[in-house]
């Protein structure tokens, strides 16, 4: 968001001609407020395993106090004090990540909140000035009033957003997410590789098939991003290289099979780290070994 810029302001010195000798002679010295600049803070949208909303944070935002500072009138002992305007802070938001769950075997629809992050303001000041009688050398002067604008960061909000799901027509066992501009296609380990293996199976063809289809008709240029996934069985490390190596099995699948440009397409194992369900029964871990074709644009 844009930094906000409060200008700098001048008091030049008040002068006065002095009778006797008509030399100008400074009453009260001049000084400078200076300029501030305000960071307004940035909104952050993370990135997200297919089928989850990425969390959302606004960061943080805060007005500094500003201080005019007091002055003394030459010789005469009057005083103008000085005035300080407190800071304001406006605290971050955020919303967290939220990924798909399946309930008694249905897909439901999930929604991210939206978040707002209220907006703040600094008063105004102002050091009050005054007409000053004349005193010993000094004239008659007008000490004028010094002003500092209010400044306002104004609120910030990131609508909310929903992630739909439903199946790929003719293949019951890939589903579809859809949600915040991006379609991510879901096959499970189980449907694509032998256990413990990063070798498409023969029959798994026809299930990538389909995908590449919809995706050539719906997203004919359009970016993709192949995620491996893994339950939280065996070792994690040799978890995350499995995961590794199925999405660029299948990434090379895509690419040699069905013609995709290999420039389009990165890939990335998530291993045990990004669950779609709980790892707490053999059906869910099942879930949780898939593989996710995202089209990101």
């Amino acid at each position: 968001m844009p930094a906000l810029t409060v200008p700098e302001v001048v008091v030049p010195a008040l002068t006065y001609a002095d009778k006797a000798s008509g030399e100008q002679k400074t009453a009260m010295e001049g000084f400078t407020v200076p300029a501030q600049t305000i960071d307004a803070g940035c909104v952050i949208q993370y990135d997200a395993p297919g089928g989850c909303l990425g969390a959302v944070k606004i960061t943080g935002a805060s007005i500094p106090p500003v201080t005019i500072p007091g002055s003394a009138l030459a010789g005469s002992g009057k005083e103008f004090a000085g005035v300080t305007v407190a800071g304001k802070v406006a605290p971050a938001v955020s919303s967290p990540q939220i990924c798909q769950v399946e309930t008694k075997g249905v897909l439901l629809t999930v929604t991210r909140k939206g978040v707002v992050r209220r907006g703040v303001a600094r008063n105004g000041a102002a050091r009050p000035g005054g007409f000053v009688k004349a005193d010993g050398e000094l004239p008659d002067l007008r000490v004028p009033t010094v002003k500092v604008p209010e400044v306002r960061l104004p609120d910030v909000d990131v609508d909310p957003a929903r992630l739909e799901s439903r199946k790929l027509p003719g293949q019951e066992k890939v589903e579809v997410f859809t949600g915040e501009g991006k379609t991510s296609y879901v096959a499970p380990g189980d449907v694509l590789f032998d256990a413990d293996q990063a070798t498409i199976r023969p029959d798994a063809a026809k299930a990538l098939h389909a995908i590449a289809l919809k995706i050539k008709a719906a997203s004919p240029t359009a970016k993709l991003r192949v995620e491996g996934h893994t339950d939280d069985r065996g070792d994690a490390t040799y978890g995350l290289r499995l995961s590794e190596r199925r999405a660029q099995a299948v990434a090379l699948y895509l690419i040699k099979t069905e013609r995709f440009a290999a420039a389009r397409i990165t890939t990335k194992g998530f291993g045990e780290a990004a669950p779609a369900v709980p790892n707490t029964s053999d059906a869910n871990r099942q879930k949780n070994r898939r593989v996710v074709i995202t089209v990101v644009g």
